[in-house]
């Protein structure tokens, strides 16, 4: 193509042939010179814009790629490529709603298509759609995979939650190429998040300093989570601040602002806290409105409107469990960091006893239920009685479905799913023997707890976004419950976090007696139980939980007092009385 362009120097198929070839020696900025100069000679030509767009993705030019696969579309092209190419320029663009659906089409006229797949999975784990993410990824089989793909993969599935699956690819990406620091660095957070926090380390210790300087901010994140837990938090404030210096995605700048508040708070430095928390809600928003894509955030805490206006009608206590399903389950609620994690390992170390981690089993049922035929939104109470017993039957067939995909249960299942409780009538109609574990903790603690954490970039995490939200939040939930609890039949216990940490054995003996269920020794030993535990714990307590019971986080809320306004205050005084708690 060289010589021929010496005879013809304008000759733009040459140009695009010659191009091709550089690509396909990963010359990828000579290929791409090439492009441009074909596709200025012959604007009209579609595959000119086509391998134009391929190799400034190539090149990390997303913004590039986008222009030239739309020149592509305005000449007729519709198919898998072009889909795929423009699919990832737009995630490459943070365009990440936008990007699911040009995949998704591309997905689903070739589902075969390994690429097509795994761009598709990127873009559902970058919406924080962890459940469809994992069914996505069950089509993908890691032994015909090219090691690039292999190592996408294991971040992948390290984000849907399949630990073992990720680690063991990990494990042979970075056999197979030591040199990868990429894979080190994530691996790294992995372990992190299983708590082996020394074989975190040891990943990282192999990353050359040059990586951790163009990581994006993953390496700084990952070595001050390590520190912090190694008790060096001074060294992970460093850490973060070398990271925050540099141009970070807004998601990214979250993550590392949430973790240097983190590390000021163990300190018990307020002032530096709370201003990285206020530049974590700011990144956090800014990177949620960018998933968005331009469309409107739906309305925090909306789902609340759904709640029976009159008493629940007697029948739906009286209904008998269907005995081919499994008892009706224990549902382990509280408002959010309230302890239910805690509680949760506790109860998880019971032989007989079996809790579900934070997945939505729940709402894949509730999902299916309003799909049912004369199903009303305006008239939630008249819909959930309406309810046919088939329909009503799928509807726990579809729950017990979706809990078997995580977990096998032997004995009594639990279901921890803290915001359950906002799903009060749902449980009384599907499962009318199940029985509610509430765990309290002093309201102005599960305030400051919830704004300290980054519970991602998504419209639930938008009610955390300062104390005063919090506390708004918290009200319009404890409100919720307590009107709904005078409405529907429920087998309640509540338990105190702060009695549970000062009493540990006569708070289980009386809520095992609840269950009917012997206290066991092992129960007490919690920590030892969740450090052996093979499958990560669902929560941002997950570090938490392996060290043993202690009193430091009750009252911790005092330390941030002056931070509390008195419109927060007074927002929350009368929780705080109702549940036996001052303000002194």
């Amino acid at each position: 193509m060289r010589r021929l362009l010496e005879r013809a120097p304008d000759f733009a198929p040459a140009m695009e042939v010659l191009g091709m070839a550089l690509a396909g020696q990963a010359r990828v900025q000579e290929a791409r010179t090439w492009f441009c100069r074909a596709a200025a000679l012959q604007p009209d030509s579609l595959s000119t814009w086509m391998n134009l767009g391929n190799a400034c993705l190539e090149s990390v030019d997303a913004a590039a790629a986008g222009v030239a696969f739309e020149r592509a579309h305005a000449l007729g092209a519709d198919d898998v490529a072009w889909l795929l190419g423009y699919g990832l320029a737009l995630l490459g663009q943070a365009r990440f709603a936008d990007a699911n659906r040009y995949l998704g089409a591309a997905l689903s006229r070739e589902p075969d298509a390994i690429d097509v797949r795994l761009a598709y999975a990127q873009s559902l784990a970058e919406l924080e759609r962890f459940e469809e993410l994992a069914l996505c990824l069950e089509a993908v089989h890691a032994g015909s995979l090219r090691l690039d793909e292999r190592q996408a993969l294991a971040w992948l599935l390290a984000q849907a939650g399949n630990d073992d699956g990720a680690q063991q690819l990990y494990r042979q990406v970075i056999a197979e190429s030591p040199e990868s620091a990429e894979s080190r660095v994530q691996f790294a957070l992995l372990l992190e998040r299983l708590n082996r926090v020394e074989e975190a380390d040891q990943q990282l210790r192999a990353v050359p300093a040059e990586y951790a300087r163009s990581s994006g901010g993953m390496f700084e994140l990952a070595a001050a989570r390590v520190l912090r837990r190694q008790h060096q938090q001074p060294l992970a404030i460093l850490r973060l601040g070398d990271g925050l210096q540099r141009d970070l995605a807004p998601a990214m700048q979250a993550q590392l602002q949430f973790e240097l508040a983190r590390n000021h708070d163990q300190l018990r430095q307020a002032e530096p806290a709370m201003l990285a928390l206020a530049a974590a809600h700011d990144a956090a928003g800014r990177a949620f409105q960018q998933r968005l894509s331009g469309a409107a955030a739906p309305p925090v805490l909306d789902w609340l409107q759904q709640r029976l206006l009159r008493p629940a009608p007697q029948a739906w206590a009286q209904a008998q469990a269907d005995p081919a399903l499994p008892r009706d389950p224990i549902f382990l609620v509280g408002f959010p960091r309230s302890g239910t994690t805690l509680l949760e390992r506790i109860l998880d170390a019971h032989t007989d006893l079996d809790v579900l981690d934070e997945r939505p089993a729940l709402e894949v049922a509730i999902a299916q239920l309003r799909a049912s035929p004369g199903w009303q939104d305006d008239d939630f109470g008249a819909a959930l009685d309406a309810l046919t017993p088939a329909a009503k039957a799928a509807a726990n067939q579809r729950y017990w479905d979706e809990v078997r995909r995580h977990l096998l249960p032997r004995g009594r299942l639990v279901d921890k799913y803290p915001l359950t409780m906002t799903r009060l009538p749902y449980v009384a109609r599907l499962f009318p023997q199940a029985q509610w574990l509430l765990l309290l903790r002093h309201p102005c603690d599960c305030v400051l707890s919830c704004h300290m954490q980054a519970f991602g970039s998504n419209g639930g995490a938008m009610a955390f976004t300062s104390l005063d939200a919090s506390a708004r939040t918290y009200v319009a939930i404890m409100e919720w419950w307590e009107q709904q609890r005078t409405l529907v039949p429920a087998h309640v216990h509540v338990l105190r976090y702060e009695d549970m940490v000062a009493d540990l054995p006569g708070q289980l003996s009386a809520l095992m007696a609840f269950l009917s269920q012997p206290m066991q020794e092992q129960q007490l030993a919690f920590a030892e139980h969740a450090s052996t535990r093979s499958r990560r714990i669902n929560t941002p307590s997950y570090s938490q939980v392996v060290q043993p019971l202690n009193a430091g986080a009750v009252g911790r809320w005092r330390s941030y007092r002056a931070h509390f306004s008195p419109q927060t205050l007074a927002l929350l005084a009368p929780w705080v009385q109702r549940y036996g708690y001052t303000l002194d």
